[in-house]
């Protein structure tokens, strides 16, 4: 009947809450329209604690106040009972007439300013008592004076529950935002002892937040600070570190009696009444999901959920209702889509995942998890247009395969999908550009792989090859040759050389030896899967225009640069026609078909189409991509080309910073970009920084790449000319003629960069002569 005064510690204020606490207020205090005002959330929210302060504010100024529970129908009828007589109505009346309706009438007479509050009504069904809640003839009603208001605290957030008539306040945990208030919180309780301030927010982090798990940690926290030390049990927590440590290795570590479990089984209970009972099973499948968004249309549907046992027998609107319904008592947050093609997603609070986790249910979680990875509208991992299905899915995945791989005794079926899964994910993240996440990933997955299925699987095999893409795109090109070479061997064994999987090896291989130098080799690769391809599968299909196109890269390599633009405008046509303008081969295919207009001295075109593809990547790849800082790395040579030097600059440096952050200091493209940047250095006059950079990068390509590749006999050219700008004519002159041989020897007496070498030299020579 009185407000529970006793759970309300002035010397502690409601942090986080004051603004809440502040509407409601106001809200109860607005005359005209009456709304009943619900205070609705997660169990543990801190609901009634917000009603205790609205409560004491009133009693504060005068007013009356009843504090009915309604948790049970035989508290609520008899705490409405006190209410009436004590509002003015007598036995006979309660006895002669329906008992709400007294209890409202004596309310409508009632002269002093008064306020109800309602509290627990987490089954809005006892409020209908013997009429109905949104009829306005049940328990409660809209109070029909200017003095009265109603207040009621409940789980149940939905609104069609309480119909028009009643205001919703959602009482979230005390999170982002208001991580500050709820560390504070706990240090109330504890004080300064438990740790700093930054530990107590890591752990307010890691209670969601939630009110309830916060007085309870600060509690916990207090008594044993209290226990002299030589009487604690060794393992018990003292600080916020330890706690939060206890909490990781499961909730009944640092629940005493229950509580927070006790606190979620309750709503459980309640939806079991409602007749949910699969309310239960699909929250533990849910909880058994990682700590990240659920995509939950694509994760939790009846296809997916075939294979979970007792949930399988659920279809689209069953799956729906129990979403629903967990919702509505704060269980788990639906959240919408917010935007077109943006997927609706579900967040669970980490208390209410420690309580529901059940280990068994990850044999399920995988089933679903594979049956959403592997259907089409899932779409594959390297293609933009479902990159958002795949962020999404990507966490999932990796966490139960690590989860079930790490398992004491895992069922091979089940690792078997989640490798298959993790695989898929470690592929998104390649097409991503994020390497050195794939490449962890890859080698989880295939350390399992081999160790169960045997080197010679074909999942083995398809990891191996995925493992040995990534090594490439790091840069550990002599790595990712073996591993490609090994994977080729047993394709060749168990397949033959023509099929599709084994050629994708032998290309991507073919790969590697250009990257390695060996172009004549890559030629003769690329050549050869070509004519397969184009036998197999066809002259216009992806796969034979992408094998096509990486032969385009050897000729302009091999100095062949009319033939090079012939084949990749064939290529790009096909590629427009078949794949669209901004398919990610597309664009690639259009870039480097820029990249041979800037090498036949057609600069303003190809700066028009870098900057076109450019427009592109940014927009669908992101400004950080690999591709993305490949092309406006060529845009920069391009600006360059046409003497806007100091602008060529800015983009230069611009794109190193991003290639040291994301790929590393040593990477083959980074390097690229310094070597390009150290040429803009010198065209300024800063030559001696220009010295300091070639040579650097000089010493990495000659361990990474070897004293003849390519593109160290290109750094070792630009150093020589460095070196005769400062005067060191012989010493640049030895260097032109070592520079030389290896080019002759290696690319011929007529590529451009044997050429460009020859003409340096020449330069020089005359230089010395009319000295």
């Amino acid at each position: 009947m009185a407000p529970p005064l006793g759970l309300r510690d002035p010397q502690r204020p409601l942090r986080g809450r004051e603004g809440l606490i502040e509407q409601v207020g106001s809200a109860l205090s607005v005359r005209g329209t009456p709304v009943v005002q619900v205070l609705c959330g997660l169990g543990g929210s801190g609901k009634t604690a917000i009603a205790l302060e609205v409560a004491c504010g009133r009693l504060g100024r005068g007013q009356r106040v009843w504090w009915v529970d309604a948790r049970q129908s035989t508290t609520l009828e008899a705490g409405l009972r006190a209410v009436a007589r004590q509002a003015g109505a007598s036995e006979d009346e309660l006895r002669a007439g329906d008992t709400a309706d007294v209890l409202w009438s004596c309310l409508a007479r009632y002269e002093r300013p008064w306020l109800l509050v309602v509290d627990n009504a987490d089954d809005p069904a006892l409020l209908d008592g013997p009429g109905k809640l949104r009829d306005g003839t049940g328990w409660i009603r809209l109070p029909a004076a200017d003095r009265g208001g109603v207040l009621v605290t409940t789980r149940d957030s939905t609104r069609q529950t309480w119909g028009g008539a009643c205001a919703l306040h959602a009482v979230s945990p005390l999170t982002g935002e208001g991580i500050p208030d709820a560390a504070q919180i706990l240090r109330d309780h504890v004080g300064e002892t438990a740790g700093s301030f930054d530990d107590a927010q890591h752990l307010a982090r890691r209670l969601g937040g939630l009110p309830l798990a916060l007085r309870l940690a600060g509690t916990y926290l207090a008594d044993a600070n209290d226990v002299p030390a030589p009487y604690r049990e060794p393992d018990m927590p003292v600080d916020f570190r330890s706690y939060q440590a206890a909490l990781d290795r499961g909730l009944e570590h640092v629940d005493r009696g229950s509580v927070i479990d006790q606190t979620w089984a309750m709503s459980l209970k309640l939806l079991e009444q409602r007749g949910l009972p699969l309310a239960r099973p699909l929250l533990r499948l849910i909880a058994t999901f990682a700590d990240a968004p659920l995509p939950y249309t694509l994760l939790l549907t009846p296809l997916t959920l075939a294979g979970a046992g007792e949930l399988a027998q659920l279809d689209g609107p069953g799956v729906w209702s129990l979403l629903t319904a967990l919702a509505g008592l704060g269980l788990v947050d639906l959240q919408p889509a917010a935007g077109s093609g943006v997927l609706p997603v579900l967040r669970v609070h980490p208390l209410v995942r420690d309580a529901s986790l059940d280990h068994t249910a990850l044999g399920t979680a995988v089933q679903a998890l594979h049956s959403a990875a592997f259907v089409q509208e899932t779409g594959m991992p390297e293609e933009p247009d479902y990159w958002e299905h795949w962020a999404l899915l990507q966490p999932h995945a990796l966490d139960l395969f690590h989860r079930v791989a790490g398992s004491e005794q895992p069922d091979q079926t089940i690792v078997d999908a989640a490798a298959a899964a993790a695989d898929l994910a470690a592929r998104h993240l390649q097409a991503k550009g994020l390497y050195g996440q794939s490449r962890g990933e890859f080698e989880a997955v295939l350390a399992y792989q081999r160790a169960i299925l045997g080197d010679t699987h074909p999942d083995t095999l398809t990891t191996g090859h995925n493992f040995a893409g990534v090594l490439r795109d790091l840069g550990e090109v002599e790595r990712a040759r073996g591993e490609f070479e090994a994977v080729l061997a047993h394709r060749r064994a168990i397949l033959g050389d023509t099929d599709p999987d084994t050629l994708t090896t032998r290309h991507d291989l073919a790969r590697v030896l250009r990257d390695l130098g060996e172009v004549e080799r890559a030629r003769g690769e690329f050549e050869a899967v070509l004519a397969h391809e184009r036998d197999i599968l066809g002259d216009t299909h992806p796969n034979t225009l992408i094998t096509r196109h990486e032969l385009a890269v050897v000729l302009r390599a091999l100095g062949e640069v009319e033939r090079a633009r012939g084949e990749f405008e064939a290529v790009l046509a096909h590629q427009r026609a078949i794949l669209g303008d901004t398919h990610r081969s597309t664009l690639i295919t259009r870039h480097n078909l820029a990249g041979v207009l800037r090498d036949l001295g057609e600069v303003e075109r190809a700066r028009g189409e870098f900057e076109a593809v450019l427009a592109h990547q940014r927009a669908i790849l992101g400004d950080t991509h690999p591709d993305t800082l490949a092309t406006r790395h060529n845009l920069a040579r391009a600006l360059r080309a046409l003497g806007k030097v100091e602008r060529a600059r800015g983009e230069f440096e611009a794109v190193l910073a991003h290639q040291r952050a994301i790929l590393g200091d040593t990477h083959p493209d980074t390097l690229t970009t310094r070597h390009n940047l150290a040429g803009v250095l010198r065209a300024q006059g800063e030559v001696e920084q220009a010295r300091g950079e070639y040579e650097a990068i000089l010493a990495h390509r000659r361990v990474n790449l070897g004293k003849t590749h390519p593109s160290t006999l290109v750094t070792r050219h630009n150093l020589a000319g460095v070196l005769r700008d400062l005067g060191e004519v012989e010493r640049a002159r030895g260097e032109f003629e070592a520079v030389l041989a290896h080019q002759r020897a290696i690319l011929g007496d007529t590529h451009p960069n044997t050429l460009a070498t020859r003409n340096s030299l020449a330069n020089l020579r005359q230089a010395r002569a009319v000295d």
